[in-house]
Formats: structure tokens, C-alpha cells, sequence
């Protein structure tokens, strides 16, 4: 059984987040919270999202899996404002997930949660990380969104740098501890290419977080961490780098 009440911003953020990489997804509900795990179809880019119990005004979770259609879920948050609560009730079996957002009550069918993948998330731990302000992470996308497919991201001991490059423009943006950048740490210079699609998207989804930690390696996986419902839960991407060709 799960039986919880929470705040329509948190479950925003949770949405956007699992969107950005599924139509589907498995929401793993156990006493110490909720779960989800979710993999593109490419395999280049992982979700991994949780939520303590005090991210909910109310929780009740005894161990369940439910698999969810994301856009029925964004149907229930259309139904809503900010500052509303949205009511959620799962008894189990074949029963419907139902949601309730003030008069509005609706039983929403769900997916078998064994048809869905259940990926394991590998252990990724690249040697630098800068903490950086989603403010300066959106702009320098913006810039690089006309210019390329890819984006570079650099880290040194002192610097982070977004780099993108075609064959008749480029973009640099430099933030310092100084200027724009909330911390860095890196023992020696690194350097890794992403598909900036996926990285883009990923920044959009994250809604609520003014920063986000960056962990980067040389042609290294990126992890991107990231707080929800205000310090009670935590989310972390991974994206595949793009290695260059000699």
C-alpha cells in the first residue's frame, strides 16, 4: 500500500526530472521513502531520484513497485496551482494509482512495473567536481544551443569553462570561484565532451535548485547532482561523454 500527500512543486520537480529520459517509469515505494531509476532508450544518460519521507506532507509506503505513464502524471499536475497538495493512493494488485487535487478525484490505470527496465547504476566518480549556479549553466547553453551539437565542459584547479565549437563559430564560458563559480575542486586539468541535447534538457528539468555539483573526468562519464523538495530528497544524473576522434 502507499498512501501519501505532496505539494505540487515537489512533484513537478519530480516529473520534469524522470520526463527527460522516459515515457514510462518504476516508482519504488519502501518505509524509507520513494525511488525511481530510469534509463533513455539510447542508454547515454540515467536518472537516479529520491525522496525522504518528510519530502511529503503525509506518507504512508509499505515495499510496492508502480509503473507510471509520465504523461498521466503531468495530466494530474495540469489539474493544479501552486500551493496545491496533490493526494496519491495506490492499494496494491491491479488497482489504479489514485490521485486527488481538490474536488477532483481520478484513478489513473497504471503500467505493469515488470515490463519496465530496472537499470543499475554503476558507481561514477570522476576526479574533479565544481559546484556551479544554475543562472550561469542555463546562459552559457543558451549560447552554445546556435553553435553546436556538443558541448565541452573543462575543469582545472582554479576554473571551470563551457566550450562549444563549429566550423564558423564558438562560445567560452569561464566562471571563476571569483566570478560566477560557488566552488572547484581538481587536482589537475580535465576535460569531457556531451551531447548537449541531453545536457540541456537535464539542466531544464531541474526546476528548483539555484546550483548543481558537476563531477567531470577526461572522456569520463558526467554525474550531475542536484537537491529536490528543498533538501529532502536528491537526484543525480549520468551522461555518457562523446570521445573525440584523433
Amino acid at each position: 500500500m502507499f498512501k501519501a500527500r505532496i505539494r505540487m512543486e515537489v512533484l513537478r520537480e519530480v516529473v520534469e526530472a524522470v520526463s527527460t529520459l522516459v515515457s514510462e517509469a518504476k516508482f519504488s515505494v519502501s518505509k524509507e521513502g520513494l525511488e525511481v531509476k530510469a534509463v533513455d532508450p539510447s542508454h547515454v544518460a540515467m536518472l537516479l531520484l529520491r525522496l525522504s519521507p518528510s519530502a511529503f506532507e503525509e506518507f504512508t509506503g509499505e515495499p510496492t513497485e508502480i509503473g507510471v505513464d509520465m504523461e498521466r502524471f503531468k495530466d494530474v499536475l495540469r489539474l493544479s496551482k501552486p500551493g496545491d497538495t496533490v493526494s496519491l493512493q495506490y492499494d496494491g494488485g491491479k488497482n489504479p494509482l489514485v490521485t486527488r487535487v481538490g474536488k477532483v478525484v481520478r484513478a489513473m490505470s497504471l503500467v505493469d512495473p515488470a515490463s519496465l527496465t530496472d537499470p543499475k547504476v554503476p558507481t561514477v566518480n570522476p576526479p574533479a567536481k565544481a559546484v556551479v549556479r544554475m543562472e550561469e549553466l542555463r546562459q552559457g547553453i543558451r549560447g552554445s544551443e546556435s553553435i553546436a551539437d556538443n558541448v565541452i565542459l573543462e575543469l582545472d584547479s582554479d576554473s571551470f569553462t563551457l566550450h562549444s565549437e563549429s566550423e564558423t563559430d564558438k562560445m567560452d564560458m569561464r566562471l571563476t570561484p571569483t566570478d560566477g563559480l560557488v566552488s572547484i575542486e581538481a587536482k589537475d586539468r580535465v576535460k569531457s565532451m556531451y551531447p548537449l541535447d541531453f545536457f540541456s534538457a537535464m539542466m531544464k528539468s531541474i526546476s528548483s535548485a539555484d546550483e548543481v555539483t558537476l563531477h567531470v573526468g577526461n572522456e569520463y562519464p558526467l554525474k550531475i547532482e542536484f537537491p529536490v523538495a528543498q533538501q529532502k530528497g536528491s537526484g543525480e544524473f549520468l551522461l555518457a561523454p562523446r570521445v573525440e576522434e584523433a
